[in-house]
């Protein structure tokens, strides 16, 4: 009970640093402030918030990259098989699992869901994660809408810290991450001669909708532009290979602490190093990271601190999400809602 009610105070505290206001205080004509819209439609919606910055609405989504970088429609080879599948077979089955999710079915012909916390199913949108009942891959699946982009608030707690601490980053950008990281990670793990024996990563491609309709962004007092746009997809996923797990990593066992932690200070905190996100994969016995999105792209470190252990990780990340929702003054926040973005790393 006590647990509860600190959760909910924070979280109180959270929202009214987010959007209370006094009705009789005049509009701030500075406010950061992006306005979505559907591709090529008029009816607009708008975000004024002190938190948003320019980096992850225009230095994320890379559009070449995204398309250099979709599920193939050749055959694929299963990660420890020599079996095959067509990405056009995979994609079949996926408009096919998105169009029942659309008709709000509960039971899916090719899909086991995973993970439907992070989707509300009242609109459709948000993060779901399933795996393909014949195939050996996990799909996750990003939906928003022009509407549901400018509602942070209504995502729950965790999404409301990532998008006061990140700069109004959030899940359907932050996806666009995981792809360009996985190569980063890889490149970084096989210059080293003990990782590369241990570690694998699975692999992962993009997926776009046939019938996906874009978002438009555009942005207003943020950043060294006056206002600029961006336009993103309304619906996108990430194949990956499906892991056979033979257990996950535990905050109990110290070899486990100390490993992921070591693992991600090597790779600069760009791999989440949240313990749950470390397996260990059977047959190969080897560790795969199971998430692979920016990590200091989500919680808006510039430079993510080199931690000894979890208390220290935790406490760090803990102050640093204090500051950012409750101790930043007026000229903190005008600082960081101008300021150029510095590129991924």
């Amino acid at each position: 009970m006590k647990g509860f009610l600190v959760f909910s105070l924070l979280y109180f505290f959270l929202c009214i640093t987010c959007c209370a206001r006094s009705p009789y205080r005049p509009t701030d004509p500075l406010a950061p402030t992006i306005i979505t819209q559907w591709q090529g439609n008029t009816k607009q919606y708008s975000l004024s918030n002190s938190h948003l910055q320019e980096g992850p609405y225009f230095h994320i989504f890379d559009k070449k990259y995204f398309f250099d970088h979709l599920l193939p429609n050749n055959e694929i080879v299963y990660r420890h098989d020599k079996k095959t599948v067509t990405g056009k077979s995979l994609s079949i089955l996926i408009e096919n699992f998105l169009k029942e999710i659309k008709q709000n079915q509960n039971n899916f012909t090719d899909f086991i869901i995973l993970k439907k916390k992070d989707f509300n199913w009242r609109d459709h949108t948000g993060l779901i994660i399933a795996k393909f009942k014949q195939h050996p891959f996990v799909l996750k699946l990003f939906i928003e809408t022009p509407e549901s982009f400018v509602a942070p608030l209504a995502k729950g707690f965790e999404p409301t810290c990532f998008f006061m601490m990140g700069g109004g980053v959030n899940r359907h950008l932050i996806g666009f991450t995981r792809i360009q990281n996985l190569e980063t990670l890889q490149k970084k793990v096989a210059k080293n001669s003990s990782w590369h024996r241990y570690v694998e990563f699975p692999r992962k491609w993009f997926w776009l909708s046939k019938d996906t309709q874009w978002i438009t962004i555009t942005s207003k007092n943020i950043g060294p532009q006056k206002t600029r746009s961006i336009s993103i997809p309304g619906t996108y996923a990430i194949i990956a290979d499906h892991i056979d797990i033979e257990r996950m990593f535990s905050l109990k066992n110290k070899n486990d602490r100390d490993i992921a932690m070591q693992l991600s200070n090597y790779c600069k905190q760009n791999i989440d190093p949240h313990i749950n996100n470390y397996a260990i994969e059977k047959n190969t016995h080897k560790i795969v990271p199971i998430d692979t999105e920016h990590f200091p792209t989500m919680v808006g470190y510039n430079q993510a601190p080199e931690c000894n252990n979890y208390l220290q990780w935790y406490s760090r990340l803990s102050l640093k999400m204090l500051k950012d929702t409750l101790g930043r003054n007026k000229q903190e926040r005008r600082t960081s809602q101008f300021k150029r973005h510095r590129p991924m790393g």
